[in-house]
C-alpha cells in the first residue's frame, strides 16, 4: 500500500491548484490539530512541538517572518499558552540534499500547555510591562544554560511569548487584537532594551569602546572623535591605548580587532583591564589556541573582573557586530557557546603565584 497523500497536511500547489488554496489548506488543517489536540489535553503535562525554519526564511525575516507567525498565531487561537522555546542544531550543513534546494536552517522545540479557559485579557502598556519584568529575571537563568549567542533571540522568545500567550487577549489602542507578529517585534525591542539599560552598569573603557564601535566600527577616525566620547567618561586617549585596545597616532585613532590583539597578553600584569579587553581576549584565545589557553585566562581574570559579566558582554557584543563584521562576531558567538566548558577547565589551573608558592619556581 501507498502512504496517503491528499490529506497530507502540506502546503502543496500541486495537490490543490495554486498557492493560495495550498496555504489555506494548510492552515485550517493545523488548527483544526491544534483544537483538536487542546480538547483532550491534560493540564498537568506539557507538549512539544518542533518548528523548522527554511534557510530562505531566516535570511529574508528572521525570527519574525510569516510561517512562524501564523504557527505561532494559529497555536494560540486555539487555546494554548507558549512556556519555552529552545534552538535545537538539528540540521547539518553540506548534505548532498540541500545543495541548490531550499534546505532547513535550524529548528526551535516549543513546550505548550493548555491555556486557562478564565485567561484574563489586557491592554498593550499591561503587556509590555509584564514582558519587561519577565524578560529581566528570565535572561539570567538563559545564560546560565551555555546559549550561543547566535541562538538568544530565539531562545527568549519563549519568556517572551509566555507573557503574550498567558493573555486570551492583548488590546491594542485601536481595540483590535494584537497580531503574534506585533508581539515578536515587542519582545525584540524589550530585549534590546534591556540590554541598553545595562550598558550604564558598565566599566567606562568597556562603555567607550561600545560606543565608538557603535559609531565607527573597525574605521580609523581623527583623534577629536576618539576624544569626544572618552572626555565625558573620565578617561584620556593614551590612556585606553595603553589598555591595548586601541591604537592611537598621527591624529589616527581605531579599535583593535579581537582578533589583532596581542596574543601574549598577561591579565596579571595588565593594571587597566576592562571587561571589554577580558571579553575580546577569551574570545580570541578560545577561537585560535582552543579551550584551554581561553580558560587559563578566565583563572587569571578570576577575582579582578565579574565573569558574568564578561558572558554577557560576549553575547552583547555578538548583537552588535553581527550585521557588520560575521567573521568577528563569530569569535563570540564560540566563546559563549563553549562558554560553561571554558569555565569548568578554568576551576582545574592553579593560578601561577600559587603554584610558585607551592613549588618555589617561576612557571
Amino acid at each position: 500500500m501507498l502512504v496517503p497523500k491528499i490529506e497530507e497536511l502540506v502546503a502543496n500547489p500541486y495537490r490543490h491548484g495554486d498557492r493560495t488554496k495550498a496555504e489555506r489548506f494548510f492552515e485550517d488543517g493545523f488548527e483544526r490539530v491544534f483544537a483538536r489536540a487542546r480538547q483532550t489535553a491534560s493540564p498537568e503535562y506539557p507538549i512539544t512541538v518542533f518548528y523548522a525554519f527554511k534557510q530562505a526564511e531566516l535570511e529574508k525575516e528572521g525570527v519574525a517572518s510569516t510561517g512562524w507567525s501564523t504557527f505561532l498565531e494559529g497555536m494560540i487561537r486555539n487555546g494554548w499558552t507558549i512556556t519555552a522555546t529552545w534552538p535545537v542544531r538539528s540540521e547539518r550543513g553540506g548534505r548532498m540534499i540541500s545543495v541548490g534546494t531550499n534546505a532547513l536552517a535550524s529548528s526551535i522545540v516549543l513546550a505548550l500547555r493548555p491555556r486557562e479557559d478564565t485567561a484574563p485579557a489586557t491592554d498593550r502598556t499591561g503587556f509590555l510591562s509584564a514582558l519587561h519584568t519577565e524578560l529581566e529575571e528570565a535572561l539570567p537563568r538563559i545564560r546560565e544554560g551555555a546559549i550561543a549567542p547566535a541562538d538568544l533571540r530565539q531562545t527568549i522568545l519563549g519568556p517572551g511569548m509566555a507573557v503574550f500567550s498567558r493573555f486570551s487577549r492583548v488590546l491594542e489602542d485601536d481595540g483590535s487584537t494584537m497580531s503574534v507578529k506585533t508581539a515578536l517585534a515587542l519582545i525584540n525591542q524589550t530585549f534590546d532594551a534591556l540590554q541598553n539599560e545595562h550598558d550604564a552598569d558598565l566599566d567606562a573603557g568597556t562603555r567607550f569602546c561600545l560606543d565608538w564601535f557603535r559609531s565607527y566600527g573597525w574605521s580609523i577616525r581623527p583623534f577629536g572623535d576618539a576624544e569626544s566620547l572618552a572626555v565625558p567618561l573620565g578617561l584620556s586617549v593614551d590612556g585606553i591605548s595603553r589598555s591595548g585596545v586601541l591604537t592611537s597616532g598621527g591624529g589616527k585613532v581605531a579599535l583593535i580587532k579581537p582578533q589583532d590583539l596581542d596574543p601574549h597578553w598577561d591579565p596579571a600584569r595588565d593594571d587597566r583591564l576592562s571587561l571589554w579587553e577580558v571579553t575580546c581576549q577569551l574570545a580570541r584565545a578560545y577561537a585560535t589556541e582552543g579551550r584551554e589557553k581561553a580558560a587559563q585566562l578566565m583563572a587569571g581574570v578570576k577575582g579582578k573582573v565579574d565573569l558574568d559579566e564578561v558572558n554577557r558582554l560576549a553575547i552583547r557584543l555578538y548583537e552588535l557586530m553581527e550585521s557588520q563584521d560575521a567573521a568577528t562576531a563569530g569569535l563570540f558567538n564560540g566563546l559563549g557557546g563553549a562558554w560553561a566548558e571554558v569555565s569548568a577547565t578554568s576551576t582545574t589551573i592553579r593560578p601561577p603565584a600559587v603554584a610558585e608558592m607551592l613549588f618555589g619556581e617561576e612557571l
